[in-house]
């Protein structure tokens, strides 16, 4: 297995296959990018601006003689959505009538700028365009029937793997694994008047593509069927179920190195969620979950959440939780997750917003298999079934002072590191005898600006 094989490998056990989650803290809270709005007949517009400058302390996610680099990101944004309650008591219709349909919809671009602080420079030509956009229809709601279509996109730049600067001629610096991520959905929800029963049904349509053909063999598609039921059996507390059958399929499989095989993954979980007190609530879950792979290692195991929430006062809350689960993985078949996490969040006066929150987690792989699902993939730091662990740590801070309720600076800080042991490769061979390591460590620091109608 050749240098640039061994790096696609290491650099799936960074990404998950699952959705990732928008690099900026401030655009994933619909309260930092929407304003008090634009009121175009029965519409409301949110358009908005940041801009951050920042330090990437390892662009290529290097175990050893990582790659730093500044970091310049902006981001306009626009959101827009139907007249919410309060305009839509002053618009023609009468303010008791509930809507036929509800709309919310919005797209942020965000320019990518990476500037080199050593030589070679292996950053500077990674600059892109990534995406963030959704759009959401909610018809008849309020209603005992209603019916939801949604869709998300998410592009994310981030550059791959890379074993070295320089080091080898067909790891090119150009190597990216900027990926395209969509979601497609359409839901069925029955929730009589009174509020105590809820059951959703629901079909997802799922598309993950990679700009780089380096990456092309991790393309793929899946088709989730799912349903959700929340009985509310006191006022603020429910039981809950959810269940799920997602069936994936890779579009070049060929093209691995490795095996790459469809999977039918299901799972279900059932709990409670509500409050014990006044000020502190609790969400337990307990399900199953397994992989159903058509060849190489698979899973079948107890997944969970548990996670107290404590409302300090209405501007202040903490949670604590821990979370068992399973997702398919670009780097063996799967990995199960077992994550313990803690957040604060505190908004002072209306103006200081600060926002801590961290965990540990350990992480399960299956063994690496073959293209005819065998555990094959030479490398030091497995069990004896293949099988080997990492030990995910990561913390992130974000503080915003607002000047009024449109412009405000923030700052953004962020830690993550995979510690393991584990090399892929052969250690006695063609790679030197050091093989390829999957630990690293990676920190980020930004101070933006934004502004949001």
């Amino acid at each position: 297995m050749n240098r640039r094989s061994l790096a696609a490998l290491s650099a799936g056990v960074v990404f998950g296959l699952a959705a990732p989650a928008s690099a900026q803290v401030w655009l994933q809270d619909r309260q930092l990018t929407q304003g008090r709005g634009i009121r175009v007949g029965n519409f409301e517009l949110h358009p908005g601006i940041g801009a951050e400058v920042g330090y990437d302390s390892n662009v290529f996610y290097r175990a050893n003689d990582p790659a730093s680099a500044l970091r310049l990101r902006v981001t306009p944004s626009l959101h827009v959505s139907s007249l919410g309650p309060q305009r839509r008591t002053s618009s023609d219709a009468p303010a008791t009538a509930l809507p036929t349909v509800n709309f919310r919809g919005g797209v942020a671009l965000v320019y990518h700028e990476f500037i080199a602080l050593q030589s070679p420079d292996t950053t500077s030509n990674l600059r892109n365009l990534g995406v963030d956009s959704n759009l959401r229809f909610e018809f008849f709601p309020g209603r005992t029937w209603q019916f939801v279509i949604a869709d998300e996109f998410l592009r994310t730049i981030q550059p791959g793997a890379q074993t070295s600067a320089g080091s080898d001629g067909d790891l090119a610096p150009a190597q990216t694994f900027n990926r395209n991520f969509n979601t497609a959905t359409a839901e069925l929800a029955y929730a009589p008047p009174r509020g105590t029963l809820e059951f959703r049904l629901g079909y997802s349509f799922i598309f993950n593509l990679f700009d780089s053909t380096n990456y092309s063999f991790y393309d793929y598609f899946a088709h989730s069927a799912y349903a959700r039921l929340r009985w509310r059996f006191l006022p603020k507390t429910a039981l809950i179920w959810e269940g799920s059958v997602t069936p994936l399929n890779y579009i070049h499989p060929e093209r691995s190195p490795t095996g790459l095989f469809s999977s039918f993954p299901v799972s279900t979980r059932v709990g409670i969620n509500g409050l014990l007190t006044e000020k502190i609530s609790l969400l337990a879950l307990v399900g199953y979950q397994a992989s159903f792979f058509e060849a190489g290692d698979n899973i079948d195991t107890v997944i969970g959440q548990a996670e107290l929430r404590w409302l300090i006062n209405p501007r202040a809350n903490f949670r604590v939780g821990f979370l068992r689960d399973s997702q398919n993985s670009f780097f063996s078949n799967f990995f199960v997750r077992n994550r313990g996490y803690a957040s604060y969040s505190h908004s002072f006066n209306g103006r200081f917003l600060l926002s801590l929150e961290g965990g540990v987690g350990l992480y399960q792989y299956g063994y690496i298999a073959d293209r005819n699902g065998a555990q094959t993939v030479p490398g030091v730091g497995y069990g004896s079934d293949g099988r080997f662990t990492a030990v995910r740590v990561d913390a992130t801070a974000f503080g915003e002072y607002r000047f009024n309720e449109v412009f405000g600076i923030n700052a953004t800080v962020r830690g993550i590191s995979n510690i393991s042991d584990v090399r892929l490769g052969n250690t006695t061979g063609t790679d030197g005898g050091r093989g390829q390591p999957i630990a690293w460590t990676r920190l980020e620091a930004f101070l933006g600006v934004r502004a949001a109608w």
